[in-house]
Parts: structure tokens; sequence; C-alpha cells
């Protein structure tokens, strides 16, 4: 399974977005490279792989399947994909799928509102007085399944009204619906039978359907606690399952194109959990997967998601024999931490290599997850390159296939090959699907960051066309040559322009670099925005506010002027005082502090090489420190440099201002020395602690 976060969902109209790149908290963050098997939640990729979610494993699998509709390429390529988000929803926020759980049985209350009055209408026997009380007695139940529901009035009246043959089914119907939405499953599943042998079709199906959903919400009575998990050493009666599956089965059986066949296979799914019959619900779920996608009656994102929740997460590799299902199983198996260390609960490859058997009919699946094992597990990737022949020059791949060989890119690159980039070239042109094309530039980025190719990615011609990719590797390692030919490229889109520029000025300004930063802000369009606050979005979701680095007006609270003029004062004196402390306000009252673009991503992970541009992050905890030590540094510079360095330790005790860190004591000597030397200076009166 994956955490609650949000990206994209794989699937046809899926949605695919990309994770912010900003200052600020993340609920977790994904990893930029290929070589790992350690799961996150959040960094799955269009190749099968241990650091997958076993859903977006399970339905890359499933979009390889004869009659699988391909998957929606998304409005912009996204390096990283997850189905965990906007999964088919009913109207009262539940999923329509009934094998995704009963407990709120009244999730059906609209649709059923809505067919028994089309029902109804169509039924010329029944007479309009009644079927217009029938109808409004319908509309007037409003279920509360979590506290039961007493007949209304209305509904009462309504059901003694019907006097024609025809009105009285419908009314036993309607009966048997309120009962059965109150909890009363005895009186449902009396009223529903009574309509075997009714005249009108509608309510002979709907009927017998409804006896198998009263069957298995009588068997999951007191199955569920408060919030809707099964209790703990919770078991239903055999003959509660008994009676659940005859009841279903039967209704499937007398009606195999029925309205209802789909659901009702659902809830036979949901019974065999019930019953924790383990063998029948995976031969269900293989029975759903050689199906063609448009005769499964649920779509293949669901599927996946079901099957993770009702049989992956409590199965053994000795209880799985569909190739597709035991694949995703193993491929849980195989992760690792974070550091590479692997899990109590790893799979050997004597357990692996065991299973031959069940791969018969799919031996590349099988060669892929033993190569899997050799490269993540047994750091064996000459192993992993003998079990996957070179296949890169295909006009389309599978995802199997484009899993394959990606995979043996992995181990081509572990193996420092000469041809390793080559092999990424050549793999561009059959990544068509959805994800692959993301992927295979994220390969050839990361090859050609450490082997001094940084300039290609940005040629003209490059084959990296992944915004999130380029924006990573301008914000982490680009010189300043590079981000202002970029803030400038014809060729650039906005967004990219907007990023070069926002990070060459923001260095500039920052590390140094102030005469280039008065000559670079002319590049500054007299239309960008200004407006920011602590989260400065670099995903492209909004303008980036280039204009801060413009702003006439004064900034913080020390009189500084504008920001260009700072930068000019520094630019003739590194260590003028006061530009030093208006170059501290500027950070300050942006937000600045602890910014993305003063860190630097891990060494493994793209934009983790050193950075190309010159000079170190800055922190004003130290230049409040160099103003303290000047020699030329007004009482006033001073004064606010020993109010300000107090401050960084406001309200934690912990420094936000960037730099080395000090103890308690030194703080405690800064106080006091602004107290005792500029006793008479607002910064004095003002600050009363010290932390």
């Amino acid at each position: 399974m994956v955490r609650t976060v949000l990206f994209l969902l794989l699937g046809p109209g899926a949605l695919w977005s990309v994770p912010a790149h900003a200052s600020g908290d993340y609920s977790c963050g994904p990893a930029w490279k290929l070589a790992s098997a350690a799961y996150s939640g959040c960094d799955d990729l269009a190749m099968l792989g241990p650091r997958n979610d076993s859903r977006t494993n399970l339905a890359l699998l499933l979009a390889d399947l004869p009659g699988a509709p391909r998957l929606v390429a998304p409005a912009r390529p996204s390096v990283f994909l997850d189905i965990a988000l906007l999964m088919p929803r009913s109207a009262d926020g539940g999923s329509p799928y009934f094998s995704d759980g009963e407990g709120s049985r009244c999730r059906s209350n609209v649709a059923g509102t809505a067919s028994f009055e089309a029902a109804i209408r169509a039924n010329a026997k029944v007479p309009e007085p009644e079927r217009a009380a029938l109808i409004a007695a319908r509309k007037g139940l409003e279920p509360n399944c979590s506290q039961g529901t007493a007949g209304s009035t209305a509904l009462v009246a309504a059901v003694n009204g019907a006097k024609s043959e025809a009105g009285k089914a419908f009314a036993a119907y309607l009966d048997g619906a309120a009962a059965f939405y109150a909890g009363d499953f005895d009186g449902a599943a009396a009223r529903f039978a009574s309509l075997a042998n009714a005249r009108d079709p509608w309510l002979r199906e709907t009927g017998r359907y409804m006896l198998g959903r009263v069957a298995v919400n009588r068997a999951q009575v007191d199955y569920y606690d408060e919030y809707g998990s099964p209790k703990q050493g919770a078991k239903v009666a055999p003959k509660l399952v008994a009676d659940a599956e005859a009841a279903l089965r039967g209704y499937m059986k007398a009606y195999p194109r029925g309205e209802y066949f789909f659901s009702a296979r659902g809830l036979l799914r949901r019974v065999y959990w019930l019953a924790q019959d383990r063998a029948k619900l995976e031969a269900e779920y293989a029975a759903l997967i050689a199906l063609p996608d448009a005769q499964r009656g649920i779509d293949a994102v669901s599927l996946a998601q079901e099957i993770d929740a009702k049989l992956l997460a409590g199965a053994t590799a000795d209880t799985l024999h569909d190739p597709i299902l035991l694949a995703v199983f193993d491929l849980m198996h195989m992760r690792t931490g974070e550091q590479g260390e692997t899990c109590c609960d790893a799979l050997s490859r004597a357990a692996l290599d065991a299973q031959r058997g069940r791969f018969a009919k799919n031996p590349a699946l099988f060669a892929f997850l033993q190569a899997t094992h050799a490269y993540h597990l047994g750091g064996q990737p000459q192993e992993a390159l003998q079990l996957l022949p070179d296949a890169s020059h295909q006009a389309n791949f599978s995802y199997l296939e484009f899993s394959r060989q990606m995979l043996r890119g992995m181990a081509l690159e572990a193996r420092a090959d000469r041809n390793v980039r080559g092999f990424w070239v050549d793999l561009l042109s059959g990544a068509k699907a959805p994800g692959q094309r993301p992927a295979v530039e994220l390969a050839l980025a990361l090859h050609e960051e450490r082997h001094d190719g940084l300039a290609r990615l940005f040629a003209p011609d490059s084959p990296i066309r992944t915004q999130e990719i380029r924006d990573r590797l301008l914000m982490n390692v680009a010189d300043a040559k590079l981000l202002r030919q970029q803030a400038q490229a014809a060729g650039a889109s906005p967004h990219e322009r907007d990023v070069a520029l926002f990070t060459l000025l923001y260095k500039e300004a920052t590390r140094g670099s102030h005469r280039d930063f008065v000559d670079d802000v002319r590049l500054v369009p007299a239309s960008a925005p200004a407006e920011t606050d602590y989260y400065v979005d670099f995903s492209g979701a909004k303008p980036l506010p280039i204009a801060v680095f413009v702003r006439s007006k004064k900034l913080g609270d020390y009189g500084c002027p504008a920001f260009p003029e700072t930068q000019r004062r520094l630019a003739t004196a590194p260590g003028d005082a006061k530009a030093m402390l208006c170059l501290g306000e500027f950070t300050r009252a942006n937000g600045f502090d602890g910014f993305l673009l003063d860190s630097q991503p891990a060494k493994d992970e793209l934009g983790g090489t050193p950075t190309r541009f010159a000079g170190a992050p800055y922190a004003r905890l130290d230049a409040y420190q160099a103003v303290m030590a000047s020699a030329t540094a007004s009482p006033d510079d001073k004064a606010y440099a020993l109010f300000r360095a107090v401050n960084c330790y406001a309200p934690s005790a912990y420094n936000s201002c960037g730099g080395k860190g000090v103890e308690p004591a030194v703080r405690k000597g800064w106080f006091q020395r602004l107290k005792r030397d500029y006793p008479k200076s607002a910064w004095a009166q003002e600050l009363r602690y010290y932390w």
C-alpha cells in the first residue's frame, strides 16, 4: 500500500501531477534515483520494481494484458506516479464497488432510488396514485445505517395504500428496502423472497440480487469495530458464509448478464475474504485478471487496489499460484531499507528459484524477478545482465519489456559499461507508454550529470524533455553560465526560464556574486510577479516571484533600500555592515532561511553531485556574527546584529537562521552585550529574553 500523499493517479481517466519543489514540509520525498529497492510510497516509476507500491506494480502488469486499455498519457510528463488517489467514489463518498465494504450498505440508497423510480414508471399496471405515493415514499427514505432506520409514516401509508397487484409488488420491494437499510435482515429477506414470482422483471431480478446483499450484511453483523475495521479475532459463522455464497451464486446463475452481475461478483469476493478462504479468493482474482478489461466489471486500478487490500496483505508465497499475483508479492519482499539493508522477511534466492514452475507460462517475468533479486539483494549486476539480453531497439515496449531493459541499464551502470549512455539513448525511441520516457530520461540525466555531460542535457537538441528533471538540475548543480543561458534561451519553456533566472539571482545575491547580480537583475521582466511567502513553488503551479529581487520598497525592519542597491553596495564593499544586514533582512522577510536552493540532494540522487555554482550557501547568523566582530560597523549596526542573532533562537531555542549554532551561554553573552553596550538602542529596549 502507499501513504496518502498528493501525487498522481495512473489509469484511464487519471490525473498526473508533480511533487512540488518548494521550501517547507512534505509527507514524504521521492528518491530521485533508479538504484533503489526502498519503499517510500511516493516515488513509484513506470517500471516494475521493489520500490513501487504493490498496486502500481499490479496495475502495470494488468496494462500489459491483451485487451487492456492504454494508460492515459499525462498533460505534463512526470517521473513519478502513484495510484493512491482519486479512486472511484460513490455519491456518499464511499467506493461504488460493494466488494470494497458493505459496512455502509446505505451507499446504494441514491442509485436505488433512481432505479426504483425508473422501474415503477415503466410498469403501466401500477395506478398513477399508487405510483406517485410509492415514488415519494422511496425518495423520502433517508437511511442512516449506523443507527438503523425506522419506517416513515409516508412509507407505511404508501405500502398499505397499494391495492393493485402490481402496486403491491412494488410496495413489498419498498418495504424490504426499508427493512434492509434499518438492519432488519430477516424482514428484508422475507419481503425480497416474496418477489421470486413477481410479474415485473425488474422486481424479480432486483429482489433476487438483494437476497444476496442481505445475506452478506447478515454475515457481517458485529464483524466490524467502530472504525470500520474487523474486530480482533472476528470470525463469520460457516453457515452464514455458505448462505451468502449460495444467494450470490444463485443470482449470477439466473442472471449471467444481469444488471447487478458485476456487483454480485464483487460481493462474492467479499464473502471469500470474510471467510478467509484465500484459495477461492485468489482463484476469483486470477479469473478476473484473465478477462478482458471490459468484462471484469471493475477498472484495473480499482482491481489492483482491492487485490492489494484483500489478498496480498495477508498472503504468503506458498498460498499464491497466479504468476502475476505472485510476482507482485515477490517484488514486495525484495524491498530493502533506505541504506540498502535487507529485511527479516526478505525473499531468499533459493525460495525465488523454487517458484520456477509457477511461472512456466511467463518465463520473461520470472527472469526479470531473478534479475531484480540479483541486482538489488545479491549485489550481482553481471548476473542480471546475463538474465536480461539487450532488446533496447524496439518501436514500443510493454511495461514488462520496459522494466527488463531499464534493469539491464541499471546493471550496465553498476558495471561502469562504456556503452551505457548509448543504451539509454537507444531506449528512448521505444519508451512511448505513459511514464516510460520520463524514467529513461531520469536514467540518462543521472548518467550525464556524473560524466561531465550537463551541457549536453541543456543543448537545443537535448533528449531530456521532462521539465522536473531539467528544473532539478538547474536548481542544484548548474553554474552561473548555464543558468544565465537558460534564463534567456528561446527554446526553453517560460517556466524553465523563470526557474533559471530565479536560481541565478538568488545564488548570486547570497553567495557573493554581487557584481554579477547587478548585471543579471536586468533580465527580470517588468511584468514579473513579486508576491512570495515561505512556500516558493518551483513546480510550475504558479509563477515564481522573480520581482522580489527588484522590489523598490524598503524591506525589513532596518530601513534597508531597494534590494538592487544593497547588492551594488556589497559589490563595491563586501564588508559593508549595513549592506550585510540588509541582505539578512531580504532573506528573513522573504522566508528564505533554510531555502530549498541552499541544500543539496543526496549524493546518489539527481542533482546530488557538487554544485557548479561558486560560493557557499548564505546563513544570516554568520553575517550577524561578522558584523558583531567588524571594526568598522556602526553602533546601531552592531546592536541590530546582536538583536537579530539572539532572535535566531526565538522562541524554540533552535537556530532558524542557518550557519553553525552556538550554545546558550554564547546567546546569553550576546544578550548581555546588547543591554550593556547599546542600552539606548531601540533593539536593546525591545529585546527582553534570550533563548
